[in-house]
């Protein structure tokens, strides 16, 4: 019995050790975490979504109350749980962890508001963690109008809460008239009334209210100004350039510029000139030349402020738009100086190619003679049949390129570092022979034959998108013709750090599952686009 018990335990002391050596290494599954919807109360226009960065803008009216502002809608995928910072949750416990589409679809103790005073952080939790920006923007008129006031515009202060107001040297600050003065919006009401303040021979202190809610204290400070007109900000474009400022009321208001160090000023045509009230004006001055240093200055009844001086943007050069540089290694097809389109200093475009040639010929080539343009083209060629992805489109574009197997999608990589003129157009020459649908992807589902697309984007230094411009070819086109669309700026103000340039023979052929390993968009093998002569226009 001895002998039959050490048997046992040596042998449980053995599965033991064994167990003890077992790990678990299977992989969690890769599922990225994307707000893909949202809405909050008093929400003007549509949310800009940057889903490279993470990054969500939103814009609410004045009536919108932003140090609590109830989220109205937010879907994630299924997969993910949603916490947003619980810092800036006005009820942390009541908000949910998941997506809704309304606030009708949660309990009666639910609580969404929150406090985009500051952006806000918000966690989407799959087997991964995905940190989302949410930023909200209030749009918010305000207005200053008081009897005497000077050509310099009032300063607002909108952290400190503190208005200075201008008047001209020959008014009294024991009698200040107060014509209007808006600072949270057309719906608030300031305690005391504005029209019944009339020293200001120190700062006043006015609250603010919103539909019987106390918004904050504004400080109101007047000081005297001899300016009788101004330019406050100029947007400079490569060949116009937007302006506005103030001028004294009751005066003729003229706006005069010139190439910087020249002596004679050109005086801009009053059609050119919208003046908004009394005292405050837009203008738009044309025909300037691209990287060219100017002054501007405004004047009222023929006396001038201060001048103001802004420089154009520059029209750069975009490498290979033409498309008559190609180099070869093996089977791949690069359309850059050299061998590359990663690293490279010399490679500004790039393809798929490096991922098509192990399973097939190089799906984006150059043509010569009459399948060209002028030249030499671009030819893209659609496959319905490639091994592992499912589909590979032709692609051409501004950006980097180096295979992942692991995920695919994530092999290219667009745009490329860009501190040139905003341009406003992208023209050029294509051709196509769209075929049937043969890879039967979901996306969109609806399609019988195929769509070729030319897209262009542009980002600023923080890696938003300000502005996006496409073309989409539905029919076969046997000869070259041009093609031309306009590019839409979401953000005028902003100066571009990177742009990409697409071009694809198959619009749905860059849709993958959501691992980002198979091609789920639908495609027409053998659809070919040909392009050639790309060209950026200005103003």
């Amino acid at each position: 019995m001895l002998v039959k018990a050490l048997k046992y335990s040596f042998i449980s002391l053995l599965l033991l050790n064994l167990s003890s050596c077992i790990e678990n290494d299977i992989p969690y599954p890769y599922i990225e975490g994307v707000i893909q919807e949202i809405q909050v109360e008093g929400m003007q226009g549509e949310a800009v979504f940057n889903n490279q960065a993470r990054t969500i803008e939103l814009t609410i009216g004045e009536d919108a109350f932003i140090d609590s502002l109830p989220i109205t809608k937010l879907v994630a995928n299924a997969e993910a749980l949603i916490y947003p910072d619980s810092t800036a949750c006005i009820r942390p416990s009541g908000f949910p962890d998941f997506s809704f589409s309304s606030l009708d679809e949660l309990p009666a103790n639910a609580n969404t508001a929150v406090d985009f005073t500051n952006p806000v952080d918000v966690l989407l939790k799959t087997y991964q963690d995905y940190w989302w920006k949410i930023t909200v923007k209030q749009n918010i008129e305000r207005t200053i109008e008081v009897e005497n006031q000077s050509g310099t515009a009032p300063l607002l202060d909108l952290n400190t809460h503190v208005a200075i107001i201008y008047v001209t040297e020959d008014a009294d600050y024991r009698n200040i008239k107060i014509n209007k003065l808006n600072l949270e919006g057309s719906k608030t009401k300031l305690i005391p009334s504005p029209d019944t303040i009339t020293d200001f021979t120190r700062p006043r202190v006015f609250q603010a209210y919103r539909n019987g809610r106390y918004i904050c204290d504004w400080t109101v400070d007047v000081q005297k100004s001899s300016v009788p007109a101004s330019v406050e900000s100029v947007n400079a474009w490569a060949t116009k350039a937007y302006i506005s400022g103030s001028f004294r009321a009751g005066t003729t208001l003229s706006v005069e510029y010139r190439v910087q160090g020249e002596e004679e000023w050109t005086a801009l045509d009053a059609a050119a000139i919208t003046t908004t009230g009394t005292r405050s004006y837009s203008a738009t001055l044309t025909g300037l030349t691209n990287g060219t240093n100017y002054e501007v200055r405004a004047l009222a009844d023929g006396n001038s402020g201060e001048t103001f001086s802004f420089q154009t943007e520059t029209i750069v050069t975009i490498p290979n738009m033409n498309f008559d540089t190609w180099t070869q290694s093996g089977k791949t097809w690069y359309p850059n100086p050299v061998a590359n389109n990663l690293d490279d200093a010399q490679a500004y475009w790039a393809t798929g190619n490096e991922g098509v040639t192990i399973y097939k010929e190089s799906s984006t080539v150059p043509v010569t003679g009459s399948d060209a343009y002028r030249g030499t083209s671009a030819k893209l060629y659609t496959y319905g049949d490639i091994l592992l992805v499912g589909a590979a489109a032709g692609n051409l574009f501004i950006g980097t390129y180096k295979t992942n197997m692991g995920t695919p999608e994530s092999s290219p990589s667009f745009g490329r570092p860009y501190s040139g003129a905003r341009p406003t157009k992208l023209s050029g020459y294509y051709k196509y022979k769209s075929m049937p649908i043969t890879y039967n992807g979901t996306v969109p589902g609806n399609l019988k034959n195929d769509q070729c697309q030319i897209y262009l984007r542009l980002w600023n230094s923080a890696d938003q998108e300000i502005a996006y411009g496409e073309f989409t070819g539905s029919e076969t086109v046997t000869e070259y013709q041009k093609f031309e669309f306009d590019i839409n700026y979401t953000d005028t103000i902003s100066k571009p750090a990177k742009i990409t340039i697409v071009a694809t023979s198959s619009k749905y052929g860059g849709e993958f599952d959501a691992n980002g390993k198979k091609v789920i968009g639908q495609v027409g093998d053998g659809s070919t686009l040909w392009v050639d002569e790309f060209e950026l226009s200005y103003e």
